[in-house]
């Protein structure tokens, strides 16, 4: 009696097992149908690949436009838009109160701070559309200018920097 009994216990556990296998394996290969619909109906990944056209001549047209420039300046003021200082553990925003001059001819840059001036000997060279200023002396300043109108700057006093950038405007002679 106890054969029989376990007998059937594992005859009707078996297909209670089988029934309910065969319901989640339905159920899954439904989902996955579903998930494949959903994958063929987004927009091909390669579509954001393809190649744009570009245009070179307007390309080569900015860059002689900002070459000529660069060569045209004689004087620039620059004032900066940010600026930041920064040190060996941070480069904290700080407040810009300052502008600087660059004078191709005397070959100088002029930093001022609000009434105060100082003015700096430095070696300018043209370097494609850039313009690169470096100082001469004890305070390490490196500019470069893009044409005639917008700069970057890093100057170091010690090991800490301080680097803006912004825009420059002609100054006439």
């Amino acid at each position: 009696m106890k054969i029989k009994l376990t007998v059937i216990f594992l005859t009707i556990f078996t297909l209670i097992s089988s029934t309910t296998f065969a319901e989640t394996k339905t159920e899954k290969k439904a989902s996955l149908k579903a998930e494949q619909q959903k994958t063929s109906e987004k927009k091909d990944p390669a579509d954001d690949l393809k190649i744009q056209p570009f245009d070179f001549q307007k390309l080569f047209s900015e860059a002689e436009t900002y070459f000529k420039a660069a060569k045209a300046w004689k004087r620039l003021r620059c004032e900066p838009k940010s600026g930041f200082l920064c040190s060996k553990k941070e480069c904290a925003k700080r407040e810009v109160k300052s502008f600087i001059m660059l004078d191709k001819k005397a070959k100088n840059i002029t930093r001022c701070e609000g009434e105060i001036c100082e003015t700096f000997p430095a070696i300018f060279n043209q370097t494609g559309v850039f313009y690169n200023i470096q100082s001469d002396g004890p305070i390490g300043t490196l500019i470069r200018v893009l044409g005639d109108s917008r700069y970057k700057e890093i100057t170091t006093v010690g090991l800490d920097a301080y680097i803006a950038n912004g825009n420059c405007e002609v100054l006439s002679d």
